[in-house]
């Protein structure tokens, strides 16, 4: 168990975003305004939508996205309308990932779940809006783009976001109780649930833009190891974190027996896992440099995951003074 005493109950830090201001405004304004809905639209289902678009979250990959497709010289709003695609899909991931069915959660980018607001068949109906304007934005940007590429770019969503992806990993999430709950269970639904959204936003770019095997070999490695490196830290946030810190729900892979990889491994193991992935990374990275004018935004956000490194870090030895931690 972990004990979250009430001093440690601080309200969430909001995070800086991988664009400069300008660049995060217009690509936030993407995600409010590219789903219109009108008067028309019945209201518990216009509810979800507008309370979805309304609390964005970090927009960490369509930061990413948007970022790339710009290196590559594509045009702003073709940019924008990739990574606010990509967006919508994960958007619409967590809407589901938070019915009662799933995950049973409450809170969610800081404001109470839309299924609780507008009820879970509405909730289900808008992640089915996200996911439908998403493919709609995708078709926009295939457009003009030649036709091997396009191809790629087509069998890596179906890749990520098919039955062999995040809908794979989220089913073996669901059923973690079935497994031996050993560590290979749990990377195995961090590599469906996590790393092929990771994977679809460095990816979905170079495959547009028809990069080389070098590059797609490289942005591959670095998207195994930056999707690692998400789900542990996200797997350490649930431990140790209260729900006003991190703006969602914690505490679930515990009372839900879901995968969680320091759970499983101790928390100095999966500690030593987290800095051997993004050690990848950074290496990575570095060699990306000399491959992608302009990919800067990997450094941004190779730093951003290092400093949630340090604040995991620090609370774990906040928890180990006050005795908080009791298991391995």
């Amino acid at each position: 168990m972990i004990a979250r005493p009430d001093h440690m109950k601080k309200a969430p830090v909001s995070r800086p975003g991988l664009l400069d201001a300008a660049g995060q405004e217009f690509v936030a304004a993407g995600f409010s305004g590219l789903l219109p809905v009108d008067a028309g639209v019945e209201r518990h289902l216009r509810g979800v939508i507008d309370d979805t678009l309304s609390h964005p979250g970090s927009l960490a990959r369509a930061h990413l996205a948007y970022s790339l497709m710009r290196s590559f010289g594509f045009d702003p709003d073709v940019a924008r309308h990739l990574g606010v695609a990509i967006e919508y899909f994960h958007t619409a991931s967590l809407l589901l990932d938070d019915l009662p069915c799933m995950d049973n959660a409450t809170m969610r980018r800081g404001t109470t779940c839309p299924h609780i607001v507008h009820g879970e068949a509405a909730a289900i109906l808008g992640a089915l809006a996200l996911i439908t304007r998403a493919y709609n934005l995708l078709w926009s940007v295939f457009d003009g783009v030649s036709r091997d590429n396009r191809n790629k770019a087509a069998e890596l969503v179906h890749q990520c976001l098919g039955v062999k992806g995040i809908l794979n990993g989220q089913s073996y999430d669901l059923h973690f109780s079935e497994s031996d709950r050993r560590k290979e269970d749990v990377l195995r639904v961090a590599q469906g649930k996590t790393v092929t959204l990771i994977r679809l936003t460095l990816l979905l770019p170079v495959h547009i833009h028809g990069a080389g095997p070098a590059v797609v070999e490289l942005v591959e490695r670095l998207a195994a190891s930056w999707g690692l490196a998400y789900q542990i830290l996200d797997d350490f946030k649930d431990l140790v974190m209260s729900d006003a810190e991190t703006g969602k729900t914690t505490a679930r892979d515990e009372h839900l027996d879901h995968p969680n990889l320091p759970r499983v491994m101790g928390v100095a193991r999966a500690a030593d896992v987290l800095a051997g992935q993004l050690e990848e990374s950074r290496g990575v990275i570095a060699a990306l440099y000399r491959l992608i004018p302009g990919s800067e935004v990997l450094d941004r956000l190779q730093s951003m995951l290092e400093t949630e490194q340090g604040n995991v870090h620090a609370r774990l030895r906040t928890c180990h003074a006050n005795r908080a931690i009791t298991f391995a």
